[in-house]
């Protein structure tokens, strides 16, 4: 896997400042100050105006599906109807190559090498690459050219570097994340995942052994338990003050 960054808007700390002015933000402020002031609060609509565009190759086809899940980005991805794929690279999962998976990673590899062969022995045939390609596996490599603006990216750090996210897709934010950071530290370095972003973590008791936080971070439930019954009667206040 890899992740190259293409393109990204210059300036954007200053573009970011001047659009938040126009909505409020005192303008005795410096920009990096209301940039903090914006992350720190969740104020990211004006983060809108950044944009990365990413080269990322190495993925899976079930990983590019997981992509697709954050619509608010423009995808575009290499075509099994127009590309060739004989003899394609693949993904194997990491809990294959670990000592004792043996016999899993044997029946893995044959699926694969099937899939090729059916594909390679459909093309001889004269069969179309728009045809032949549904026998090939969602472990195949895809390459793909992603452009995404802060906001949409600050989400899906929030969702993918959480222990629980799946390990391809977690192993691609990480390298996402690098390139990001190294570009606007002042804003990527207040993200990770959700529990680390917003302070309590969402995932409750559900969160494994492996999460780095589960001892420093309070889960949602326990936090949103303790004012939750009270915090129900000002909700049935306010709505009957509306009505």
């Amino acid at each position: 896997m890899d992740v190259k960054l293409l393109r990204v808007t210059k300036e954007g700390i200053d573009l970011v400042a001047k659009g938040a002015k126009l909505s409020g933000v005192p303008l005795a402020q410096s920009a990096r100050e209301i940039v903090e002031l914006i992350t720190d609060n969740d104020y990211s609509s004006v983060l809108e105006h950044i944009h990365f565009t990413l080269d990322i190759s190495g993925i899976s086809v079930a990983l590019s599906r997981e992509l697709l899940e954050h619509r608010i980005a423009s995808h575009t991805a290499r075509s099994t109807r127009y590309k060739e794929e004989k003899g394609f690279d693949y993904y194997i999962p990491k809990e294959l190559e670990q000592k004792g998976k043996e016999e899993e990673a044997r029946i893995y590899m044959e699926a694969i090498k099937i899939a090729n062969e059916a594909y390679t022995k459909l093309r001889e045939l004269g069969v179309a690459r728009e045809q032949a390609r549904y026998v090939l596996p969602l472990a195949l490599h895809t390459h793909y050219v992603l452009t995404i603006n802060v906001r949409s990216l600050i989400n899906f750090f929030m969702l993918r570097l959480c222990v629980r996210a799946s390990p391809e897709i977690r192993e691609l934010a990480m390298r996402m994340y690098k390139v990001c950071l190294e570009e606007y530290p002042i804003i990527f370095s207040k993200i990770w995942c959700r529990g680390f972003t917003l302070g309590v973590c969402p995932e409750n008791e559900v969160r494994p052994e492996g999460c780095p936080f589960k001892k420093l971070l309070p889960e949602k439930r326990e936090v949103k338990g303790k004012f939750e019954r009270d915090a129900k009667r000002i909700i049935e206040k306010e709505l009957k003050g509306f009505i």
